[in-house]
Protein backbone atom coordinates (compact mmCIF):
# COMPACT_ATOMS: atom_id res chain seq x y z
CA UNK A 1 0.00 0.00 0.00
CA UNK A 2 1.13 3.50 -0.65
CA UNK A 3 1.44 6.08 2.49
CA UNK A 4 -2.55 7.20 2.54
CA UNK A 5 -3.65 3.43 2.17
CA UNK A 6 -1.12 2.81 5.08
CA UNK A 7 -2.72 5.80 6.61
CA UNK A 8 -6.56 4.88 6.70
CA UNK A 9 -5.64 1.08 6.93
CA UNK A 10 -4.04 2.06 10.52
CA UNK A 11 -6.96 4.54 11.37
CA UNK A 12 -9.71 1.54 10.50
CA UNK A 13 -7.70 -0.99 12.55
CA UNK A 14 -7.58 1.16 15.85
CA UNK A 15 -11.00 2.21 15.00
CA UNK A 16 -12.79 -0.60 14.21
CA UNK A 17 -10.50 -3.73 15.23
CA UNK A 18 -8.15 -5.55 13.26
CA UNK A 19 -10.80 -8.80 12.82
CA UNK A 20 -12.70 -6.26 10.65
CA UNK A 21 -10.77 -4.49 8.37
CA UNK A 22 -8.97 -5.85 5.24
CA UNK A 23 -6.76 -4.26 2.63
CA UNK A 24 -6.99 -4.24 -0.47
CA UNK A 25 -9.17 -6.87 -0.37
CA UNK A 26 -9.99 -9.32 -3.93
CA UNK A 27 -13.26 -9.27 -5.91
CA UNK A 28 -14.50 -13.25 -6.57
CA UNK A 29 -12.51 -15.22 -8.67
CA UNK A 30 -10.28 -12.37 -9.99
CA UNK A 31 -6.94 -11.06 -9.06
CA UNK A 32 -8.69 -7.44 -9.54
CA UNK A 33 -8.43 -4.82 -6.59
CA UNK A 34 -12.04 -5.02 -4.77
CA UNK A 35 -11.01 -1.47 -3.30
CA UNK A 36 -8.22 -0.14 -0.51
CA UNK A 37 -9.58 -0.96 2.75
CA UNK A 38 -13.04 -3.33 3.50
CA UNK A 39 -14.52 -3.43 6.73
CA UNK A 40 -17.37 -5.92 7.54
CA UNK A 41 -19.05 -6.04 10.95
CA UNK A 42 -22.36 -7.52 10.46
CA UNK A 43 -24.98 -6.01 9.39
CA UNK A 44 -22.42 -3.32 8.34
CA UNK A 45 -20.24 -3.39 5.18
CA UNK A 46 -17.68 -0.41 4.88
CA UNK A 47 -16.16 0.24 1.00
CA UNK A 48 -13.20 2.69 1.41
CA UNK A 49 -11.67 3.98 -1.71
CA UNK A 50 -8.44 6.09 -1.46
CA UNK A 51 -6.92 8.95 -3.34
CA UNK A 52 -3.95 10.93 -2.80
CA UNK A 53 -3.58 13.29 -5.40
CA UNK A 54 -2.06 16.78 -5.05
CA UNK A 55 -3.78 19.64 -6.26
CA UNK A 56 -1.44 22.01 -8.73
CA UNK A 57 -2.14 25.20 -9.78
CA UNK A 58 -3.40 25.69 -13.36
CA UNK A 59 -3.65 29.40 -13.38
CA UNK A 60 -7.59 29.15 -12.46
CA UNK A 61 -8.32 27.64 -9.55
CA UNK A 62 -11.77 26.80 -10.71
CA UNK A 63 -10.15 24.21 -13.24
CA UNK A 64 -7.75 22.94 -10.76
CA UNK A 65 -10.35 22.07 -8.30
CA UNK A 66 -12.50 20.79 -11.20
CA UNK A 67 -9.29 18.47 -11.86
CA UNK A 68 -8.72 17.70 -8.46
CA UNK A 69 -12.31 16.30 -7.83
CA UNK A 70 -12.10 14.16 -11.01
CA UNK A 71 -9.22 12.56 -10.14
CA UNK A 72 -9.24 12.16 -6.14
CA UNK A 73 -13.40 11.97 -5.50
CA UNK A 74 -15.17 10.94 -9.24
CA UNK A 75 -12.31 8.00 -9.64
CA UNK A 76 -13.10 6.97 -6.01
CA UNK A 77 -16.74 6.90 -6.43
CA UNK A 78 -16.29 4.88 -9.65
CA UNK A 79 -14.25 2.19 -7.70
CA UNK A 80 -16.47 1.90 -4.86
CA UNK A 81 -19.68 1.19 -7.02
CA UNK A 82 -17.75 -1.61 -8.91
CA UNK A 83 -17.13 -2.74 -5.11
CA UNK A 84 -20.80 -3.09 -4.01
CA UNK A 85 -21.35 -4.49 -7.15
CA UNK A 86 -18.72 -7.22 -6.68
CA UNK A 87 -19.58 -8.05 -3.55
CA UNK A 88 -23.58 -8.16 -4.05
CA UNK A 89 -22.88 -11.46 -5.55
CA UNK A 90 -20.09 -12.54 -3.11
CA UNK A 91 -20.57 -14.64 -0.15
CA UNK A 92 -17.28 -14.16 1.42
CA UNK A 93 -14.62 -11.75 1.84
CA UNK A 94 -11.10 -12.76 -0.26
CA UNK A 95 -8.29 -11.09 0.83
CA UNK A 96 -5.43 -9.83 -0.84
CA UNK A 97 -3.50 -12.96 -0.05
CA UNK A 98 -6.41 -15.18 -2.01
CA UNK A 99 -7.62 -17.00 1.40
CA UNK A 100 -11.40 -16.54 2.15
CA UNK A 101 -12.07 -13.93 4.78
CA UNK A 102 -15.33 -13.34 7.19
CA UNK A 103 -18.77 -13.85 5.73
CA UNK A 104 -21.17 -10.73 4.06
CA UNK A 105 -24.00 -9.95 6.39
CA UNK A 106 -27.00 -11.21 5.00
CA UNK A 107 -28.46 -9.03 1.94
CA UNK A 108 -31.58 -9.20 3.64
CA UNK A 109 -29.93 -6.94 6.88
CA UNK A 110 -26.82 -5.90 4.85
CA UNK A 111 -26.07 -1.88 4.90
CA UNK A 112 -23.69 -0.74 2.84
CA UNK A 113 -21.73 2.28 3.48
CA UNK A 114 -19.40 4.44 0.97
CA UNK A 115 -16.73 6.40 2.02
CA UNK A 116 -14.31 8.21 -0.41
CA UNK A 117 -10.90 9.66 0.97
CA UNK A 118 -9.66 12.38 -0.95
CA UNK A 119 -6.03 13.28 0.05
CA UNK A 120 -4.07 16.03 -1.45
CA UNK A 121 -6.34 19.55 -1.56
CA UNK A 122 -4.36 20.39 2.16
CA UNK A 123 -7.85 21.85 2.65
CA UNK A 124 -7.88 24.24 0.12
CA UNK A 125 -10.72 22.39 -2.62
CA UNK A 126 -14.26 22.57 -0.91
CA UNK A 127 -15.24 18.60 -1.01
CA UNK A 128 -18.69 17.59 -2.26
CA UNK A 129 -20.33 14.58 -0.95
CA UNK A 130 -23.85 12.91 -1.66
CA UNK A 131 -25.24 10.74 -4.40
CA UNK A 132 -22.41 10.16 -7.61
CA UNK A 133 -24.65 7.84 -9.49
CA UNK A 134 -25.70 4.81 -7.78
CA UNK A 135 -25.85 5.78 -3.98
CA UNK A 136 -24.83 7.94 -1.51
CA UNK A 137 -20.68 8.32 -0.57
CA UNK A 138 -19.17 10.46 2.05
CA UNK A 139 -15.86 12.11 0.83
CA UNK A 140 -13.26 12.87 3.56
CA UNK A 141 -10.17 15.26 3.34
CA UNK A 142 -6.90 14.68 5.34
CA UNK A 143 -8.25 17.06 8.09
CA UNK A 144 -11.80 15.39 8.57
CA UNK A 145 -10.44 11.68 7.99
CA UNK A 146 -8.01 12.27 11.27
CA UNK A 147 -10.58 13.80 13.22
CA UNK A 148 -13.79 11.84 12.77
CA UNK A 149 -11.93 8.71 13.20
CA UNK A 150 -10.68 9.19 15.79
CA UNK A 151 -13.43 10.78 17.91
CA UNK A 152 -15.56 8.39 16.73
CA UNK A 153 -13.50 5.17 16.94
CA UNK A 154 -16.15 2.21 17.47
CA UNK A 155 -17.75 1.17 14.66
CA UNK A 156 -21.25 1.63 15.89
CA UNK A 157 -20.42 5.22 16.65
CA UNK A 158 -19.02 5.88 13.31
CA UNK A 159 -22.02 3.93 11.14
CA UNK A 160 -24.46 6.23 13.12
CA UNK A 161 -22.95 9.38 12.11
CA UNK A 162 -23.00 8.29 8.54
CA UNK A 163 -26.62 7.25 8.19
CA UNK A 164 -27.79 10.32 9.97
CA UNK A 165 -25.47 12.73 7.92
CA UNK A 166 -27.15 10.78 4.57
CA UNK A 167 -30.14 10.87 6.31
CA UNK A 168 -29.75 14.99 6.68
CA UNK A 169 -28.43 15.26 2.76
CA UNK A 170 -31.55 13.64 2.00
CA UNK A 171 -34.57 15.29 3.92
CA UNK A 172 -35.60 18.74 3.11
CA UNK A 173 -33.18 20.76 5.14
CA UNK A 174 -30.76 22.91 3.19
CA UNK A 175 -27.17 22.82 4.41
CA UNK A 176 -24.35 25.26 3.27
CA UNK A 177 -20.41 24.70 4.01
CA UNK A 178 -18.47 27.96 5.03
CA UNK A 179 -16.73 25.27 7.35
CA UNK A 180 -15.85 21.47 6.92
CA UNK A 181 -16.81 18.09 7.92
CA UNK A 182 -14.83 18.16 11.15
CA UNK A 183 -17.61 21.59 11.57
CA UNK A 184 -20.55 19.27 10.78
CA UNK A 185 -19.41 16.39 13.36
CA UNK A 186 -19.03 19.42 16.04
CA UNK A 187 -22.78 20.27 15.15
CA UNK A 188 -24.17 16.50 14.86
CA UNK A 189 -22.41 16.01 18.85
CA UNK A 190 -23.29 19.16 20.10
CA UNK A 191 -27.04 18.23 19.04
CA UNK A 192 -26.87 15.02 20.54
CA UNK A 193 -25.79 13.02 17.95
CA UNK A 194 -28.29 13.73 15.44
CA UNK A 195 -28.59 17.24 13.43
CA UNK A 196 -31.68 19.75 13.56
CA UNK A 197 -34.31 18.84 12.08
CA UNK A 198 -36.75 21.64 12.46
CA UNK A 199 -34.97 24.43 10.22
CA UNK A 200 -35.18 24.69 6.56
CA UNK A 201 -31.67 26.10 6.13
CA UNK A 202 -28.25 24.83 8.34
CA UNK A 203 -25.21 27.08 7.64
CA UNK A 204 -22.06 24.99 8.67
CA UNK A 205 -19.19 27.79 9.93
CA UNK A 206 -15.60 27.21 9.77
CA UNK A 207 -14.85 28.05 13.72
CA UNK A 208 -17.56 25.25 14.93
CA UNK A 209 -15.52 22.28 15.91
CA UNK A 210 -12.59 24.67 17.22
CA UNK A 211 -14.96 26.35 19.42
CA UNK A 212 -16.76 22.61 20.47
CA UNK A 213 -13.10 21.10 21.00
CA UNK A 214 -12.36 23.95 23.70
CA UNK A 215 -15.93 23.28 25.70
CA UNK A 216 -15.26 21.98 29.61
CA UNK A 217 -18.02 19.04 28.57
CA UNK A 218 -16.12 18.35 25.91
CA UNK A 219 -12.80 18.00 27.92
CA UNK A 220 -14.88 15.93 31.10
CA UNK A 221 -16.41 13.47 28.33
CA UNK A 222 -12.96 12.54 26.89
CA UNK A 223 -11.86 12.14 30.61
CA UNK A 224 -14.70 9.54 31.70
CA UNK A 225 -13.92 7.75 28.36
CA UNK A 226 -10.39 6.56 29.28
CA UNK A 227 -11.94 3.67 31.27
CA UNK A 228 -13.57 2.67 28.20
CA UNK A 229 -10.62 1.61 26.95
CA UNK A 230 -10.72 -1.29 29.24
CA UNK A 231 -13.05 -3.23 27.41
CA UNK A 232 -11.49 -2.19 23.93
CA UNK A 233 -8.34 -3.73 25.40
CA UNK A 234 -10.12 -7.05 26.08
CA UNK A 235 -11.31 -7.12 22.42
CA UNK A 236 -7.96 -7.07 21.19
CA UNK A 237 -6.78 -9.62 23.08
CA UNK A 238 -9.26 -12.35 22.00
CA UNK A 239 -8.09 -11.14 18.26
CA UNK A 240 -4.41 -11.78 19.26
CA UNK A 241 -5.21 -14.64 20.75
CA UNK A 242 -7.24 -16.56 17.58
CA UNK A 243 -4.09 -15.18 15.58
CA UNK A 244 -1.95 -17.38 17.52
CA UNK A 245 -4.24 -19.72 18.30
CA UNK A 246 -4.64 -19.74 21.99
CA UNK A 247 -8.29 -19.82 22.63
CA UNK A 248 -9.77 -23.22 25.11
CA UNK A 249 -13.39 -22.61 23.03
CA UNK A 250 -11.86 -22.86 19.53
CA UNK A 251 -10.32 -21.39 16.38
CA UNK A 252 -13.51 -21.11 14.08
CA UNK A 253 -12.86 -17.50 12.60
CA UNK A 254 -16.81 -17.47 12.75
CA UNK A 255 -17.01 -18.57 16.71
CA UNK A 256 -14.33 -15.61 17.49
CA UNK A 257 -16.48 -13.44 15.17
CA UNK A 258 -19.19 -13.39 16.47
CA UNK A 259 -18.48 -12.95 20.10
CA UNK A 260 -15.49 -10.13 19.41
CA UNK A 261 -18.48 -8.44 17.01
CA UNK A 262 -20.91 -8.32 19.53
CA UNK A 263 -18.32 -6.37 22.04
CA UNK A 264 -17.29 -4.11 19.38
CA UNK A 265 -20.58 -3.28 18.26
CA UNK A 266 -20.83 -1.69 21.81
CA UNK A 267 -20.29 1.87 21.60
CA UNK A 268 -18.31 4.36 23.50
CA UNK A 269 -20.76 5.05 26.05
CA UNK A 270 -21.87 1.68 26.60
CA UNK A 271 -17.98 0.46 27.02
CA UNK A 272 -17.43 3.32 29.72
CA UNK A 273 -20.03 1.19 31.42
CA UNK A 274 -18.59 -1.94 30.68
CA UNK A 275 -14.99 -1.22 31.17
CA UNK A 276 -15.84 0.85 34.37
CA UNK A 277 -17.24 -2.81 35.78
CA UNK A 278 -15.45 -5.07 34.42
CA UNK A 279 -12.14 -3.26 36.36
CA UNK A 280 -14.04 -3.36 39.74
CA UNK A 281 -15.18 -6.95 39.25
CA UNK A 282 -11.32 -8.02 38.46
CA UNK A 283 -10.30 -5.90 41.78
CA UNK A 284 -12.77 -7.57 43.74
CA UNK A 285 -12.51 -11.03 42.28
CA UNK A 286 -8.39 -10.58 43.27
CA UNK A 287 -9.20 -10.22 46.95
CA UNK A 288 -11.80 -13.37 46.42
CA UNK A 289 -15.23 -11.38 47.43
CA UNK A 290 -16.77 -12.43 43.95
CA UNK A 291 -16.13 -15.15 41.84
CA UNK A 292 -19.09 -14.07 39.04
CA UNK A 293 -20.64 -10.92 38.21
CA UNK A 294 -23.69 -10.19 35.39
CA UNK A 295 -23.09 -7.42 33.51
CA UNK A 296 -26.19 -5.60 31.45
CA UNK A 297 -25.32 -3.06 28.96
CA UNK A 298 -27.25 -0.42 27.82
CA UNK A 299 -27.21 -1.80 24.42
CA UNK A 300 -29.28 -4.82 25.51
CA UNK A 301 -26.55 -7.42 25.66
CA UNK A 302 -25.79 -9.42 28.94
CA UNK A 303 -22.22 -10.42 29.51
CA UNK A 304 -21.22 -12.94 32.41
CA UNK A 305 -17.79 -12.54 34.04
CA UNK A 306 -16.34 -15.20 35.74
CA UNK A 307 -13.05 -15.32 37.59
CA UNK A 308 -11.29 -18.54 38.90
CA UNK A 309 -7.81 -18.92 40.64
CA UNK A 310 -4.86 -19.80 39.25
CA UNK A 311 -4.29 -23.50 38.29
CA UNK A 312 -7.81 -24.01 38.63
CA UNK A 313 -9.15 -26.47 35.44
CA UNK A 314 -9.80 -24.56 32.45
CA UNK A 315 -11.77 -27.27 30.83
CA UNK A 316 -14.36 -26.84 34.16
CA UNK A 317 -13.31 -23.06 33.95
CA UNK A 318 -15.23 -23.19 30.26
CA UNK A 319 -17.98 -25.50 31.36
CA UNK A 320 -18.74 -23.71 34.53
CA UNK A 321 -19.10 -20.07 32.19
CA UNK A 322 -21.57 -21.97 29.93
CA UNK A 323 -23.45 -22.76 32.96
CA UNK A 324 -23.95 -19.83 34.06
CA UNK A 325 -24.65 -18.07 30.60
CA UNK A 326 -27.49 -20.30 30.31
CA UNK A 327 -28.66 -19.71 34.12
CA UNK A 328 -28.76 -15.98 32.91
CA UNK A 329 -30.65 -16.74 29.77
CA UNK A 330 -33.26 -18.26 31.41
CA UNK A 331 -33.76 -15.77 33.98
CA UNK A 332 -33.98 -13.04 31.20
CA UNK A 333 -36.69 -13.74 29.04
CA UNK A 334 -36.37 -10.06 27.41
CA UNK A 335 -32.48 -10.65 26.64
CA UNK A 336 -31.74 -13.81 23.86
CA UNK A 337 -28.04 -13.12 23.51
CA UNK A 338 -25.51 -13.81 26.56
CA UNK A 339 -21.97 -13.49 26.38
CA UNK A 340 -19.46 -15.28 28.97
CA UNK A 341 -16.03 -13.60 30.23
CA UNK A 342 -13.98 -15.95 32.04
CA UNK A 343 -10.38 -15.45 32.86
CA UNK A 344 -8.12 -15.81 36.76
CA UNK A 345 -7.75 -13.70 39.21
CA UNK A 346 -5.17 -11.26 38.81
CA UNK A 347 -1.81 -11.64 40.91
CA UNK A 348 1.40 -9.84 40.18
CA UNK A 349 3.70 -11.49 38.31
CA UNK A 350 1.25 -14.19 37.21
CA UNK A 351 0.15 -14.50 33.00
CA UNK A 352 -4.06 -14.76 32.50
CA UNK A 353 -5.65 -16.75 29.63
CA UNK A 354 -9.30 -15.90 28.56
CA UNK A 355 -12.01 -17.90 27.72
CA UNK A 356 -15.54 -17.24 26.17
CA UNK A 357 -18.79 -18.34 25.50
CA UNK A 358 -21.58 -17.36 22.53
CA UNK A 359 -24.87 -18.27 23.64
CA UNK A 360 -27.88 -17.01 21.22
CA UNK A 361 -31.49 -18.57 22.08
CA UNK A 362 -34.26 -16.89 20.71
CA UNK A 363 -36.96 -19.59 22.11
CA UNK A 364 -36.91 -20.79 25.68
CA UNK A 365 -38.73 -23.87 25.73
CA UNK A 366 -40.00 -25.22 29.10
CA UNK A 367 -37.40 -28.10 28.60
CA UNK A 368 -35.07 -25.22 29.16
CA UNK A 369 -36.68 -24.28 32.24
CA UNK A 370 -36.47 -27.05 33.65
Amino acid sequence: MNKSEELVSKLCTKSFLSLWSYRNPRGKDSSKELCDILVVCEPDVIIFSVKDINITNSGDMSVSWLRWRKKAIEDSCKQIYGAERRISNSTNVITKEGNVGLPFPPVSCRRIHRVAIALGSKGKVPILFGYFGKGFIHVFDEISLNIIMKELDTVSDFVKYLIVKESLYTSKVETRFKGGEEDLLALYLQNGRNFPSNYDLIIIHDNLWANFTKKREYHAKKDADKVSYVWDRLIEIFCNDFQKEGLEFGNSLTEVEKVTRIMAREDRFCRRILGKTFREFMELASQQKVRSRVVPSPSGILYVLLACPHGEDREYRVAELAERCFVIRGLNSDCTTVIGIATEQYEIEKGFSLDTIYLSKDIWTPEDQT
